[in-house]
């Protein structure tokens, strides 16, 4: 993902007091909403001298709300940010994404996203429109509302529920993040939740858990990178889908 942001937090950050701490699940970032975290993580934008981050990521497998869409993944993302007030903030995004190797999967995709600071508590309200190509998946539009609830500066619990007109069905998630700094120049995301889906791509029901784990390393203060790993288990056993675990890495160049 190639991401610029024009002043003070990434999509799904939220600040509390000094610190800027990372609200999944965006995906996310994963702004394309791939149990994704921005790649600098929880206080990132501390680290970023005029809060311009450009970033590419690389995946072995494009695992999207327990479907598995592509193999060898390469995306790239341009975002920015307008704040209007220390609590409300309009997040923009467009991105595009492709299958590198066998396969001819690609996704493009725009997203813009409402926030609200209450102290403790962030509310969100966002629209996404993504197109497929070579995919089952239906191009459409995603509206989601969100939740996220800041038990700590490193712990939070999010909910969120959407619709999408592709799939024509609804799609919600609860998930927990956790994140820990090692040192002044490393840290750990841990996020993982449960979803549930109706009427999603013939779906209903559970739907899988999902857990992803990432080690970011800033290597001065422009540059970082970001390997992680994660995994999607379907919770329904007579899907004809299959579980997922597969690995990425992000290099993130800031200004």
């Amino acid at each position: 993902m190639i991401v610029l942001v024009c002043q003070s937090a990434l999509p799904f950050l939220h600040m509390q007091k000094s610190l800027i701490a990372l609200a999944v699940s965006l995906s996310l970032l994963s702004l394309h909403q791939a149990h994704g975290a921005n790649p600098r993580g929880a206080s990132a934008i501390n680290d970023i001298p005029y809060g311009i981050e450009a970033v590419t990521q690389y995946r072995t497998e494009y695992n999207y709300r327990g479907f598995i869409l592509a193999q060898d993944a390469l995306d790239f993302q341009l975002g920015s940010q307008l704040a209007f007030n220390n609590t409300t903030y309009l997040n923009a995004a467009a991105w595009y994404g492709a299958e590198v190797g066998d396969g001819d999967f690609t996704e493009a995709g725009f997203l813009a996203d409402l926030r609200k600071d209450f102290d403790l508590l962030t509310l969100s309200l966002s629209g996404t429109y993504r197109s497929y190509s070579n995919t089952f998946f239906e191009s459409g539009t995603n509206i989601e509302a969100a939740a996220i609830y800041h038990f700590t500066r490193e712990f939070d619990i999010a909910g969120r529920v959407a619709y999408d007109t592709g799939a024509e069905g609804w799609y919600s998630n609860l998930a927990a993040h956790y994140y820990f700094r090692l040192n002044d120049d490393s840290y750990i995301n841990l996020n993982g939740g449960v979803s549930f889906v109706d009427k999603y791509y013939l779906r209903s029901g559970f739907n899988d858990f999902f857990a992803k784990v990432s080690y970011t390393y800033n290597i001065n203060q422009m540059v970082s990178i970001s390997p992680y790993v994660g995994t999607s288990i379907l919770l329904d056993n007579k899907d004809l889908g299959r579980d997922s675990l597969h690995g990425g890495i992000y290099f993130a160049v800031s200004f």
